[in-house]
């Protein structure tokens, strides 16, 4: 099991971090702090011996998107000076509502991945159930948590499986899409659902959810890494009232 970073912080303290950037990104108005809150999520990353650009599959689907909202937000606003104004009207209004979207959605995206990787799922369910969260509902956090790794690494094993077998599989085009579903979506499903239906079957084999209550684990040991996340999250927080209170919208 990984320490290092925020590995080794308080499952409750990373849930404060991804409530605090995800939320700040999408109140402030300004485009400062996503692009901030961006910067930290890669710091934190590297912190945590994760690379950022490891952090999302399919990156340059990611990236493709954010350009579409960057261009779609760039185009439908009109207000503001005119930056460009042939052949297309660019206006820095809607410049900057782009960047903004671009960036709220990188942040979103981003810091809920170093989540999921730097957060254990037992952990966390054991400070939910803590905090008098029933346990069958933070439960449900676990299996999500877990079915994420799972599934990437069934995504991975079916793709080597078809470059094994001399199987391309692109989604450049609609028959791509189509070839993609075919040959990954549903191998990928399938097993998912294979595993699903084990889960549950221990599940009841075990009587999950006969008692109202259960017996918690030993709570692990604190670490400085806690407090880190949790001045990162309090930072971004000020930083957006900050912005807010100084009208700033750039």
């Amino acid at each position: 099991m990984k320490t290092r970073g925020l590995h080794g912080a308080g499952a409750m303290a990373n849930a404060f971090l991804l409530f605090c950037l995800v939320g700040s990104a999408l109140a402030s108005d300004a485009v400062l702090v996503p692009l901030v809150g961006f910067a930290a999520v890669c710091v934190l990353a590297l912190a945590s011996g994760e690379r950022p650009t490891r952090l999302v599959p399919l990156r340059a689907f990611v990236v493709l998107f954010a350009l579409v909202l960057f261009v779609a937000q760039a185009l439908s606003l009109r207000t503001g000076a005119i930056v460009v104004s042939s052949p297309i009207r660019l206006t820095s209004d809607g410049l900057l509502s782009g960047a903004r979207m671009a960036c709220r959605f990188l942040v979103v995206l981003y810091a809920s991945a170093l989540f999921v990787r730097t957060t254990d799922p037992d952990r966390l369910a054991g400070a939910l159930v803590r905090i008098h969260v029933p346990y069958r509902y933070a439960y449900l956090i676990i299996l999500a948590l877990r079915f994420v790794p799972f599934f990437q690494d069934e995504l991975r094993a079916v793709r080597d499986a078809q470059r094994v077998r001399g199987i391309e599989v692109s989604v450049r085009s609609p028959r791509g899409v189509l070839r993609a579903v075919r040959y990954t979506f549903v191998p990928v499903l399938v097993s998912g659902l294979q595993r699903v239906d084990a889960m549950a079957i221990s599940m009841k084999g075990r009587c999950f959810g006969l008692y109202r209550t259960r017996t918690l684990g030993a709570q692990g040991a604190r670490s400085g890494w806690s407090t880190v996340a949790a001045l990162s999250g309090i930072a971004i927080v000020g930083l957006t009232v900050v912005v807010w209170y100084c009208g700033w919208d750039v």
